[in-house]
């Protein structure tokens, strides 16, 4: 069978990019601005991303590529010691994690509704967040919708779905956030915000930043040996994968920038808390369009994009899973889809119940299983598969090739020194966690 690919390198670099971006972008990284110093947070997380960020998402791009299998084949395919083991960890991880996330998903779609009635405007935010997460019939409606939807886009193929979708939805996402952008600096006393969030202190700089911007670098990119992994799958032969990847990491990064452009000198206007983690969306957001001028279109505006870009994300995760079905069991497109999104549907009707086992769920599969699947990543390409086939797969289609060794050695030690760090950091706050 002849596997489908992306159909040009537009197509190929909005398709990443909407792999990237989701709640990690537009929720997660202005919260991380907040709670890690403002500015300072900024210059490190933009550091990081260079050193550590896109060396990693070349290696996943280069061996997706040269296996065309998912994580369930590819390690199995070069040849790699528990290949299989390997493989099935990290599609069991891709699972867990979509089956919480589309119920997160699913809160953005009910604020997007009720932004676009205009009631965003009209209630309390904090005891509206509380309905919410303790209507489970109502949980389970809006994520129903958002997996049916999901099914959609992905009965439709690779081109004709999910290619199509982020080539058009990406660039209005980019569109809509710089709308938000020009209401919210012309704010007066936006001013305060935008230097809290453009100019570093340097003093604020510790290495507990550089620890969270590790973390976030790994978790809005979508590493871990999964989501890129399969995506890359469907590259052209003459896809420059280094370029691709520097398209990919400024693209979500821009989005993050722009997100946080968006909450930040907003709620320092409004003097609302930017550290408060997950109501920074769903509470502290319409707190600030409540005080705006027509507020109502603008958490439309807000709420859409932020449910589009969660959307894109949460099918990267289902075609993990579509794709390990259809490559080692041999299932048809059509009855992978519907088998496995019916299946996270199930699985996600768990998360409704309690809004701590998403936050442990989302520290057990997110912070610590995605980077062990990076690692895992880098080990089966610097280790297994080796420096002369890697810098050929990668060097194939190359505009400008990549200079030989440095690359190479970097992703075989200085990366994974980094996914130590943070595996290290989310294994003693589980353990804090486990011990309240």
């Amino acid at each position: 069978m002849t596997r489908p690919a992306f159909g040009s390198r537009f197509a190929v670099l909005m398709t990443f990019i909407g792999v990237a971006v989701g709640l990690g972008n537009v929720w997660r990284f202005p919260y991380m601005v907040g709670a890690f110093g403002g500015g300072a947070f900024l210059v490190v997380y933009v550091v990081v991303l260079a050193a550590l960020g896109i060396p990693a998402l070349m290696a996943e791009l280069t061996l997706g590529r040269l296996t065309k299998r998912g994580p369930l084949g590819a390690f199995v395919q070069i040849g790699m010691r528990g290949g299989r083991a390997v493989g099935w960890l990290l599609v069991v991880t891709v699972f867990m994690a979509v089956s919480y996330y589309t119920v997160i998903v699913g809160w953005v779609l009910r604020y997007a509704i009720i932004a676009a009635t205009g009631e965003i405007v009209t209630i309390e935010p904090e005891s509206f967040f509380v309905s919410v997460l303790a209507g489970v019939r109502g949980q389970f409606t809006m994520t129903a919708a958002v997996v049916a939807l999901a099914v959609v886009v992905l009965s439709m193929g690779v081109r004709n779905g999910i290619e199509r979708v982020s080539s058009v939805g990406m660039p209005i996402l980019f569109a809509l956030l710089l709308v938000l952008i020009l209401r919210t600096v012309t704010l007066p006393g936006a001013r305060e915000g935008l230097a809290y969030y453009l100019l570093p202190d340097v003093s604020q700089i510790t290495p507990g930043v550089f620890t969270a911007a590790l973390g976030q670098v790994f978790f809005s990119m979508s590493l871990g040996g999964t989501f890129m992994l399969t995506y890359a799958t469907y590259l052209p032969d003459d896809t420059d994968i280094a370029r691709s990847a520097v398209g990919i990491g400024v693209g979500e990064t821009l989005a993050a920038i722009l997100a946080g452009l968006v909450i930040v000198p907003a709620a320092v206007v409004f003097g609302l808390e930017l550290s408060s983690g997950p109501p920074l969306t769903f509470v502290t957001a319409p707190n600030i369009f409540a005080h705006l001028p027509a507020g109502s279109v603008f958490a439309l505006l807000f709420f859409g994009l932020l449910f589009f870009a969660a959307f894109l994300s949460a099918v990267a995760a289902f075609e993990v899973l579509i794709t390990a079905a259809v490559d080692e069991f041999g299932w048809p497109r059509g009855r992978a889809v519907v088998v496995i999104c019916a299946a996270a549907l199930g699985a996600g009707t768990i998360s409704m119940f309690s809004l701590e086992y998403i936050l442990t769920s989302d520290l057990v599969w997110g912070s610590i299983m995605q980077p062990v699947g990076s690692a895992l990543t880098l080990v089966a390409l610097a280790w297994v598969i080796g420096m002369r086939r890697g810098l050929e797969e990668i060097n194939r289609g190359a505009d400008r090739p990549l200079a030989g060794k440095l690359w190479f050695l970097w992703v075989k030690y200085v990366v994974p020194l980094g996914i130590a760090v943070i595996l290290a950091l989310g294994v003693r706050d589980l353990f804090l966690t486990l011990m309240r």
